[in-house]
């Protein structure tokens, strides 16, 4: 195969809530793209995937671009591959994997923590149950698309709420947490299977990535393990592989992350899937910028 060409487009995450292939992304999305074209020498490493270009994510808009600029379709990702992604880039797909995770540890939080909503009344419920919410559509960028609620909607809220329905068919509604650790388990998927990668420790302000903390797998799982067993971890991780090469294996070929969450109750909780992103992460980044460094160091 010929070189690979890796394209930094972080406005992926728009485009694909939006589903339009004529999409414009604003013009805020484009500008920090191009400012940090040199990331792309960041999203290099050793990978299985059979394609010459491989993007930070895959949508429609950036098929048509590529198509436009000359790139042969043949090579790109089917429709049928494109829709496939789209529709598991929706946070139900998260609470699928999530219920389908049997790991038997008291101290690891099951999906009941959030619902599906379809209705004010399921959310007004949610709300009066659990004191407070954090409303998120099931598709948006970094930071967007998220709502913290307490004691009930404002007109606002009912607002947002009716406009997400009628534009993506739900809303996903969340307990509140205090959030003591957010980390992620970055993996690989291929047509051979799907590879764990390794461990992403970051930070978000507000539902929006922060920064990550450069560390070893061994350090960050070292830090984790300061709240919740490496047997966990480990079953946790194994799981992972075993649902999604099942669900995407043949589907999707490209890097993907998913976040957790260590959180404070009356003693920390691990929340072992919060959000699935099938596209390359910060965390990937980091990972490689800490790897690549230790390798040229000779460690």
């Amino acid at each position: 195969m010929s070189e690979q060409i890796y394209i930094f487009n972080p406005e992926h995450d728009l485009c694909i809530a939006n589903g339009d292939e004529n999409f414009v992304p604003p013009r805020s999305a484009v500008g920090f793209a191009k400012e940090n074209t040199d990331l792309s020498g960041h999203l290099k490493r050793p990978n299985k995937q059979r394609r010459q270009i491989i993007p930070w994510g895959w949508n429609h808009a950036l098929k048509k671009r590529l198509i436009n600029e000359g790139v042969d379709p043949i090579t790109l990702p089917s429709e049928e591959e494109l829709q496939f992604i789209r529709a598991h880039s929706r946070r139900e797909f998260a609470l699928d994997v999530d219920s389908r995770l049997s790991l038997g540890d008291s101290r690891v939080i099951g999906p009941d923590y959030r619902i599906v909503a379809t209705c004010i009344d399921e959310i007004e419920a949610f709300i009066t149950a659990n004191g407070s919410a954090v409303l998120k559509s099931p598709l948006s960028g970094s930071g967007k698309g998220i709502r913290f609620v307490r004691e009930g909607l404002s007109e606002s809220d009912e607002g947002w709420y009716r406009r997400t329905l009628d534009k993506q068919g739900s809303v996903i509604v969340e307990r509140r947490f205090e959030i003591i650790k957010e980390c992620a388990m970055l993996f690989e998927c291929h047509h051979e299977g799907l590879d764990f990668i390794g461990y992403s420790l970051f930070e978000s302000r507000n539902g929006a990535y922060s920064r990550n903390i450069l560390a070893s797998n061994e350090d960050i799982e070292d830090i984790l393990g300061g709240y919740i067993s490496l047997k966990t971890l480990t079953s946790v991780r194994e799981g992972l592989i075993a649902i999604l090469a099942d669900t995407l294996v043949g589907h999707y070929e490209g890097f993907l992350g998913v976040d957790q969450m260590i959180c404070q109750m009356a003693s920390p909780v691990f929340i072992p899937v919060s959000e699935i992103n099938l596209r390359m992460t910060m965390g990937l980044i980091a990972r490689n910028q800490y790897d690549l460094a230790h390798i040229r160091q000779g460690n």
